[in-house]
């Protein structure tokens, strides 16, 4: 690892428009110049990750009628539920020479640090990709790399509904027996403010995470927004791709002849934005 001096920090986040959300998680990683950490939420949603088979990771009855989205993100790795009581960090890192394995390790070691920070004890990093508190899951993390850049972002349990994420997730006999598809561990899971025994305020929770990181990397925090490029780029991806059902549906149609119609119409449903969800994308494209 390299001394880079500059770890740049924003929260940027649209929580009413999933897809669009997970748009801009790739457009900061095309696009960046240097070390950039995203810290932000999402509401009510299922994320699969980029090899998964959706059909096969949500119970899609049941999240249509709870109103939770499904979004397929770039990145490889298990099926995680996003609400307002999760938070997401997301680091890229331009220039550095690190395997994903490296930067799962490093990474995952500093948001210890910011938890223990933070009072939360019994926090520990579990190879592959999970941070657990005395056995219990409340954070995954996935990644990707290019030549030039490496990036990891994770998913962490500060508040969520725990009885929601259970209700959403799939855990079938069919998802167990085909392996075409990268299938989601089953782990039991806690939450922040269980483990700590009191809330803790976002900015708390944003800040800690941030210094530890940038001191784990040997770099200074330097607050900031998102840029005008990122943005374009993340509409861009938007429309190309996120809020897609050839996306975010993807290989549906290998596994059609195991799921009912009803299931079939309720993930066409809960896989594309809504009328709502699209004004958040026009607005951005007015300013």
């Amino acid at each position: 690892m390299v001394n880079s001096g500059k770890l740049r920090v924003f929260v940027a986040e649209w929580p009413e428009n999933q897809f669009f959300n997970l748009a801009f998680e790739e457009a900061v990683f095309l696009e960046a110049d240097q070390p950039a950490l995203r810290l932000w939420r999402n509401d009510k949603v299922v994320i699969i990750g980029r090899f998964q088979c959706p059909a096969l990771e949500v119970n899609a009855i049941e999240a249509r009628n709870m109103g939770v989205k499904l979004v397929r993100r770039f990145t490889g790795g298990g099926a995680v539920y996003h609400d307002l009581g999760n938070i997401n960090y997301a680091l890229t890192l331009p220039g550095y020479d690190m395997t994903i394995e490296e930067a799962f390790k490093v990474v995952a070691s500093a948001v210890v640090e910011a938890l223990e920070s933070l009072g939360v004890k019994g926090a520990y990093y579990r190879p592959l990709n999970d941070i657990e508190i005395d056995g219990l899951k409340v954070s995954g993390m996935a990644a990707s790399r290019s030549r030039d850049k490496v990036f990891v972002h994770g998913a962490m349990l500060v508040s969520s509904d725990i009885s929601a994420l259970w209700k959403v997730l799939k855990v079938s006999k069919e998802k167990l027996s085909d392996k075409r598809f990268v299938g989601s561990r089953v782990k039991r899971v806690t939450t922040v403010y269980e483990a700590a025994g009191r809330q803790i305020s976002l900015e708390e929770l944003y800040r800690a995470i941030a210094e530890a990181i940038a001191e784990k990397f040997g770099m200074e925090v330097e607050w900031g927004r998102p840029g005008r490029n990122e943005l374009r780029r993340a509409v861009s991806l938007y429309k190309e791709r996120y809020a897609s059902l050839d996306w975010n549906l993807k290989y549906v149609n290998e596994v059609r002849d195991i799921i009912s119609d009803e299931e079939y119409e309720a993930l066409r449903e809960i896989a594309r934005p809504s009328k709502q969800q699209e004004k958040v994308v026009e607005g951005l494209e007015n300013e």
